[in-house]
């Protein structure tokens, strides 16, 4: 196992801010000015570890970016499921309308920030493998790199389609590298997590699970076969996380709480100020205020009447007169001594989801079906039945959105994958959806640096 030291912190902090001074661009890097200094860090055990735990850091130091919390509030007001009351660029998102003057919070949120963590991982990647470190820690930092550029790459094409696949720090080849079919960018996930895997430790450090380990890739790896389509290995990698024996379901009030049982990875908060940004973003400030976002009329009457979720993961608050709802997965707005939630990246109830969809497409609707009823169980409902696979599969989605609602965008994911996104937006936004609404557009300040990437259609 390769353990993790906070006093590590300043030396990780240093080589990301070298790294960062040579990123002026997320994909159109600059030669890296760091290169000596980079190289020496990786020559021992405690530095390199470093580096590679530094990578962490950056993805939740600050909250605008796609791996603090901004996916589920984008992609929540994409899909209808999160409401934004302020008359701000951010209603566009809501309206499915993205016009040019939200390129900027596309580039900074989203692209930028994701290719900036693909670049630490791609100069981590090269600096291990020249590395003469403990061969056990070696390949754990390998791993850790590898499954976090999947992390990144997984949600730059489920926001954008195809995107250049950068595997290098090679700063000619990238900077006017042009976008990589979707299927190809799936492989190389599905070849890093298969790697990652294989050479992860499978024990978690005593107190916390803010580090990548095996479960953590078997279980994005079994998202992965999910989107694909590849119910046999969907089914078989959810089976191994859910068979592992160190997850279970426990009650909804313990789902999001540092130390919950279900979560399979979780990232930790570097800024003491506030547990987890997410929670900042959308719990209101006071008594007094009310919340910044707010679930959609639609998305709280998809509850069923007896469902604990409705209750136990949302709040309210009146607002002109009427009540209002918002998600409320993450109970603390700002600072606690200690800590008591950390952001949830992984957790066990996804891993039932994944095979209960898995075995349906297969026909074993029995064993969908008990795994449905696992998840509705935890959430005070009774068991359902369905007859045929093509009721089963409603039932799930109708699941996956009560159980995921406000996570990580899985709301618009499932139903751009499942290719259902028309039909259920032309009903919600009848006089702005276009089917090209379902990528967001490049950010046009990136297409001018690299005339290689090609616009999505519709924008």
């Amino acid at each position: 196992m390769c353990h993790f030291n906070i006093k590590h912190c300043i030396v990780l902090f240093l080589f990301t801010c070298l790294i960062t001074t040579s990123c002026k661009k997320a994909i159109e890097v600059d030669p890296p000015i760091n290169q000596i200094v980079s190289s020496e860090v990786f020559k021992n055990d405690s530095t390199a570890k470093s580096a590679v735990l530094g990578i962490y850091s950056e993805m939740m130091r600050t909250q605008a970016q796609f791996c603090a919390g901004q996916t589920t509030l984008y992609a929540g007001m994409s899909a209808n499921e999160l409401y934004f009351y302020s008359p701000d660029i951010r209603r566009e998102f809501v309206d499915n309308e993205i016009s040019n003057v939200n390129h900027l919070i596309l580039a900074n949120v989203f692209w930028n920030p994701a290719y900036k963590h693909i670049y630490t991982t791609n100069l981590c990647l090269e600096r291990l493998a020249g590395s003469n470190i403990t061969p056990s820690l070696k390949a754990c930092l390998r791993g850790e790199a590898l499954f976090l550029r999947v992390f990144c790459y997984f949600h730059l094409v489920n926001l954008f389609g195809d995107v250049p696949l950068i595997l290098t720090t090679d700063y000619e080849k990238n900077a006017r590298m042009p976008r990589t079919p979707e299927s190809e960018v799936y492989e190389q996930m599905v070849t890093d997590l298969t790697e990652a895997a294989e050479i992860l430790p499978s024990a978690y450090e005593s107190g916390t699970r803010a580090r990548v380990t095996k479960w953590a890739a078997k279980a994005l790896l079994a998202r992965v076969y999910l989107y694909l389509k590849r119910w046999d290995n969907a089914e078989a990698m959810a089976s191994e996380v859910i068979n592992a024996g160190l997850f279970t379901l426990p009650a909804l009030t313990e789902v999001f709480l540092k130390t919950s049982s279900e979560t399979i990875l979780q990232l930790q908060p570097v800024n003491s100020v506030w547990n987890t940004w997410e929670g900042r973003d959308i719990l209101p400030a006071s008594a007094n205020e009310t919340p910044k976002y707010v679930l959609t009329d639609r998305m709280f009457q998809s509850f069923e009447t007896n469902d604990n979720r409705k209750t136990v993961w949302v709040g309210s608050r009146v607002f002109n007169g009427q009540a209002v709802q918002y998600p409320a997965k993450y109970r603390v707005y700002g600072s606690g001594a200690p800590l008591t939630e950390y952001y949830i990246v992984l957790r066990l109830a996804e891993q039932y989801l994944i095979r209960a969809e898995a075995r349906t497409h297969k026909l074993d609707l029995g064993g969908g079906l008990t795994d449905l009823n696992r998840i509705r169980q935890r959430a005070g409902l009774a068991a359902t039945a369905a007859n045929d696979t093509s009721a089963l599969l409603n039932l799930l989605e109708q699941e996956r959105q009560a159980e995921l609602f406000s996570e990580w965008g899985h709301r618009w994911y499932d139903l751009k994958r499942t290719g259902r996104v028309n039909a259920v937006m032309q009903i919600i936004n009848p006089s702005t959806w276009q089917s090209t609404d379902a990528l967001y557009p490049i950010p046009s300040g990136e297409i001018l640096l690299n005339p290689s990437l090609i616009q999505n259609a519709g924008y």
